[in-house]
């Protein structure tokens, strides 16, 4: 059994009686594999029907929920079966208590008390490097005032990017935020923090998980969708308050909206769309029914509206 969360490369033979399992990097937004031929930007230095090839060779593909099941079927037709048992990963998610993301703060130095906010952008295809910076990740710092810390986790294929060295490592090493892009687990960080800002990025699928507001940044929706198309429109259907500007973004945090009842019942929905069978019992499954070969019914659905509590935290920005 071979278990992978991205492509197998040539080197590594499929076998006679190998199996091979796709884990998959999360419920996919953006367009995939097949669906990257048509968009010629998207898929620059991709060798699409060589990794088409290579999908052929799984055998199962984990989906969190009918629609990845779909969406991994269209991006991927290949030969390989969906296998409808969560994603393992967000186990830890779905299982958390209210003290499990305390290690990771007092590891990264977040003073006790304070309020994190989470702020995870992903890459763009329409500017060469991927990294366009939305809004002065300082200013948001600053404007969030005392008793808040701001992590920021950037993409990791911008890890060892410019985008770090013009600013994002000097911010860190003055302590106006906290760098975590180098974080191994990025659960870790979901775990340790109170809200989570991001534009496109698929950690918005695994974070509702939590039942933890999320606020969604689409100040460049237009672009991002011409260049590298998505599946649906995020803005219209989002697991929070949606910004289209950092005034707006501003606003939501200094009001309050961003955790009020709309925003609760935008990440229920939206909970209840993608993560059908993430019960908390994904990697359990996977061994009983994939390498075991046990019957297993299949999981009743996401569990009801549940809250893990982060460390207690303050309101995020003062009102003016």
């Amino acid at each position: 059994f071979l278990v992978n969360n991205v492509n197998w490369p040539w080197a590594v033979p499929k076998r006679p009686d190998s199996v091979h399992i796709h884990t998959h990097q999360g419920t996919p937004l953006k367009y995939m594999g097949a669906d990257l031929l048509g968009r010629p930007g998207a898929r620059h230095g991709l060798d699409v029907p060589q990794m088409l090839r290579r999908a052929d060779r799984w055998d199962h593909s984990l989906v969190a929920g009918r629609y990845a099941e779909r969406m991994w079927e269209r991006a991927y037709p290949c030969h390989f079966a969906s296998a409808r048992t969560g994603s393992p990963r967000n186990d830890v998610l779905v299982n958390a208590g209210p003290q499990a993301g305390r290690r990771t703060r007092e590891r990264l130095g977040v003073p006790e008390g304070h309020t994190v906010v989470l702020y995870a952008p992903t890459r763009r295809e329409y500017r060469r490097g991927g990294y366009v910076e939305r809004f002065d990740p300082a200013r948001l710092a600053a404007d969030l005032g005392e008793g808040h810390t701001l992590v920021v986790r950037l993409h990791p294929s911008l890890a060892t990017g410019p985008a770090r060295g013009m600013g994002l490592a000097e911010l860190h090493r003055r302590g106006v935020l906290i760098d975590a892009t180098d974080e191994p687990h990025v659960e870790d960080l979901m775990l340790a923090s109170d809200l989570l800002i991001t534009d496109y990025s698929a950690l918005m699928f695994d974070y509702v998980l939590l039942d933890r507001p999320v606020l969604i940044h689409a100040d460049d929706w237009a672009a991002y969708t011409a260049s590298r198309g998505a599946y649906f429109d995020i803005t219209a259907e989002a697991p929070g308050h949606v910004s289209r500007s950092y005034r707006e973004l501003a606003w939501l945090l200094a009001s309050g909206a961003w955790r009020d009842e709309e925003a609760a019942r935008l990440r229920s929905a939206f909970r209840a769309r993608f993560c059908e069978y993430e019960d908390g019992r994904a990697a359990e499954r996977v061994v009983r029914t994939l390498l075991l070969g046990e019957p297993m019914p299949e999981p009743a659905g996401v569990p009801g509206a549940r809250s893990v509590p982060a460390t207690p935290g303050h309101d995020l920005l003062a009102s003016s």
